[in-house]
């Protein structure tokens, strides 16, 4: 277990997180295919344990996915088959996990359902809390908001490290979030009150 020295956050304590991310072929889930997963289990600020692997896409990845993620065709030949990799990944997300994190979810729950995996979690998309709890930044990227918040991304556009400062992310914002006046908490859940939005848990 690697201690990482994240905020502890009182709503979320004992509580267990999987951090998700994806790296595709492409921005269309029904024509691209997944490369690789990467996921992180977060539990009281620690990372407690991680999921990485390669995807065989059985399809050539475009030159312009790797020179994004440095992924090349070579790299992935041998790698096994999405369908094969779902099983461990399914159980990476036991019954234990409360909710899934990804920075800007959808586009890799997406992927996941097109493939048949839905995960039956509430979802924190670290995107969307950011945009509530910083409004006005000029740019939400993961990349940016890490660099605005002192988050270590050591090799972004690569699922495994994506994932790990996603999770650093959701764990900054929500020290971001217990400094906010209660008026304003106040308002947030009252602004959101019978919609039946999955940050309501989070505030």
């Amino acid at each position: 277990m690697h201690h990482l020295g994240l905020p502890e956050l009182s709503h979320t304590n004992g509580r267990t997180f999987v951090a998700l991310d994806l790296e595709t072929t492409g921005l269309d889930p029904a024509r691209d295919s997944i490369i690789e997963v990467g996921a992180v289990r977060l539990r009281d600020g620690d990372i407690i344990g991680r999921f990485s692997t390669l995807i065989n896409p059985q399809r050539s990845i475009p030159l312009r996915v790797t020179q994004i993620t440095g992924i090349r065709n070579s790299d992935v030949a041998n790698s096994p088959r999405l369908a094969d990799v779902l099983p461990e990944l399914l159980a990476f997300v036991d019954g234990s996990v409360t909710a899934l994190i990804g920075h800007n979810a959808p586009f890799d729950l997406g992927f996941l359902r097109t493939a048949g995996v839905n995960f039956h979690r509430p979802v924190f998309d670290t995107w969307e809390l950011a945009s509530i709890l910083m409004p006005g930044l000029a740019s939400y990227s993961l990349g940016e908001l890490c660099l605005a918040m002192g988050i270590p991304l050591v090799d972004a556009h690569r699922a495994a490290d994506d994932a790990e400062a996603t999770a650093l992310l959701f764990s900054a914002l929500g020290k971001h979030a217990r400094r906010l006046p209660l008026p304003v908490v106040q308002m947030i859940l009252d602004a959101c009150a019978g919609l039946e939005w999955p940050y309501e848990a989070f505030f």
